[in-house]
């Protein structure tokens, strides 16, 4: 039993294995690059070499090194220049890798989902089995089970997906209605406070 359960899983972990294999290799060109990149910019050795770059930058321009005339004297602006445009550009290329990698994650998500209700579905079904099973039999627990009579009805996920938003608009209807009550009342406060303050002489 224990051996069928593991090779279950190691099932489970190559296909999982085999989903992203199947993903990483589908990129496109600049998505492989925005990646690799990504994991080079969160690296240590990013890290050392843009340490190392600055103090030399900043060594040789303020005569600290013998490097010559300094080619970008204080303030600095050529080196400012250099790391807005290498920002920006990291930035995107983050993004970049950031967008493919939520898309590798809605179509998991999307799988999940598939399988989750298949799976419900055959559960509803089993159920609905027993029951008719323990009706031929006449079992009282299973013919007296309130739990299972609601178990066995089919889910209407149309209906549940309009209610989980229902209930996600009213949470946010009323964390709007909290803090407009709160930002009202301070204004009152202080709008309170200042006819008070007015009327205060000096002593």
């Amino acid at each position: 039993m224990e051996g069928k359960l593991l090779e279950r899983l190691g099932e489970r972990r190559r296909a999982l294995s085999a989903f992203r294999a199947q993903a990483a290799k589908n990129r496109p060109l600049p998505i492989r690059i925005a990646d690799s990149l990504t994991r080079r910019i969160g690296s240590l050795p990013f890290l050392i070499f843009h340490i190392g770059l600055f103090m030399f930058w900043i060594a040789a321009n303020l005569h600290v090194l013998a490097v010559g005339q300094p080619f970008d004297p204080f303030p600095f602006g050529l080196l400012t220049l250099m790391m807005t445009l290498e920002q920006s550009l990291l930035t995107i290329f983050i993004i970049m890798s950031q967008n493919r990698s939520n898309e590798t994650a809605d179509l998991r998500n999307e799988m999940d989902l598939q399988i989750n209700i298949l799976a419900e579905e055959e559960i509803t079904k089993a159920i609905q089995m027993l029951r008719l099973i323990g009706a031929k039999l006449e079992i009282p627990e299973i013919i007296n089970d309130h739990e299972a009579r609601v178990m066995e009805s089919a889910i209407d996920h149309a209906e549940l997906e309009k209610q989980t938003q229902q209930e996600l608009i009213d949470v946010e209807n009323e964390v709007n209605a909290e803090l407009t009550s709160d930002l009202t009342g301070g204004t009152a406060s202080t709008e309170a406070a200042k006819p008070m303050s007015a009327n205060v002489s000096p002593g």
